[in-house]
Formats: structure tokens, C-alpha cells, sequence
């Protein structure tokens, strides 16, 4: 029952480690070897037979013994070496993941950052537009305001001067500056609603 087990055992093992033909030419073409056991086709008995071809060389079957030992030593100590360059690579693209998730946390940072800064000079941009507004608005009201104010002048001074001469009886002189001042008053219909201006143009 157990040799029944055993042998089920070595022909699935066999089974898995059956390779296509491209599969084996291309390891041989990579990692080409002479050694009878790298062969797809090795056989177990003609090695063996080729290792002891008669019955006086079994005497040395201690030291082929040994030999095939240390290279199964030396095939064990390859395959942990893979072994672990293939941990460490595991480990290397872990910390190569966490390095690339830290940049990419960083690099959204950076970009919410240059958002708020553009929202907050959006903001700015239309306060100082808002700013900018209102001191047009201002201006052209100053501007307005002086100009009044200058015409107001020689309104109460053309009065004055008009009062003056009639008094002196200069009516020639009335007449030319009379238009003049009638030019000016032109400007203050709409702030008849005034008493100041509604006087000066009674006058």
C-alpha cells in the first residue's frame, strides 16, 4: 500500500515537472549545462549504471555518495539565495509602493494648495476689481463735483459782476457778459431745488 503510494507520488511529481519542448530548449539555451541530471530525458538507472559501471567500482560509493550530497548542499544554498533576492525584491517594491503613495499624497497636496491659493487670488482679484470700481465711480463723481463747483464760482461771480455794473449803469458791458453768465446758469437746471442756486439765478 505504501509502494502503491509512493509510486502515485513520483508520477504526479513527474507529471508537474514535465516541461513543453519550447520551454526546455529555451532553458537550454539560457542556462546551458552538461551535467546528465539538468537532461529533460535523464534517466535514473543509466545514471546510475554510469556511475558504477561494474560491480569493483561500488567500492567507491561512499565518496560518489558524499559528492552527490554536497551538491545537493550546494543546489539547496542556491535555491534559498533566490529565494530570498526574490523576499527582498517583494520587500523593495512594497517600500518602492509606499514611496510612490506618499509622493502621490504629497503631489495632491501641493495641487489642493495651488487651489486654494488660486481660489483666494480669484477673490482678491475681484476685490480689487470691486476696489477699482468704485473708485472710477468716485472719481468721475469728483471729477463732476469740481467741475460744478467751477461753474457754481463763475456763476456767483458773474452775478456779483452783473449786480455791480447795473448798478454803475454799464449796460454795454452788462450785455456781453450777460450771455456768458446765462451760459453757465445752463448748467444748474437740474438743481433748481436748490435755494442757494434758485437765489443766484433770481438775481
Amino acid at each position: 500500500m505504501m509502494e502503491e503510494e509512493e509510486l502515485e507520488f513520483v508520477e504526479e511529481l513527474e507529471a508537474v515537472l514535465q516541461l513543453t519542448p519550447e520551454v526546455q530548449l529555451a532553458i537550454e539555451q539560457v542556462f546551458p549545462s552538461q551535467d546528465p541530471l539538468d537532461r529533460a530525458d535523464f534517466n535514473a538507472v543509466e545514471y546510475i549504471n554510469t556511475l558504477f559501471p561494474t560491480e569493483q567500482s561500488l567500492a567507491n560509493i561512499d565518496e560518489v555518495v558524499n559528492k552527490i550530497r554536497l551538491k545537493i548542499r550546494r543546489l539547496d544554498d542556491n535555491i534559498r539565495t533566490v529565494v530570498r533576492g526574490q523576499t527582498n525584491v517583494g520587500q523593495d517594491g512594497r517600500q518602492a509602493l509606499e514611496e510612490a503613495q506618499k509622493a502621490i499624497q504629497q503631489l495632491f497636496g501641493k495641487i489642493k494648495d495651488i487651489k486654494d491659493k488660486a481660489e483666494k487670488s480669484e477673490q482678491m482679484v475681484k476685490e480689487i476689481t470691486r476696489d477699482i470700481k468704485q473708485l472710477d465711480h468716485a472719481k468721475r463723481h469728483l471729477t463732476t463735483s469740481i467741475t460744478t463747483l467751477n461753474h457754481l464760482h463763475m456763476l456767483a461771480g458773474g452775478v456779483d459782476s452783473l449786480e455791480a455794473m447795473t448798478r454803475r449803469r454799464q449796460y454795454g458791458e452788462v450785455a456781453n457778459l450777460l450771455q456768458g453768465v446765462m451760459n453757465v446758469l445752463e448748467h444748474f437746471h437740474k438743481y433748481m431745488g436748490i435755494p442757494q442756486i434758485r437765489q443766484l439765478s433770481e438775481r
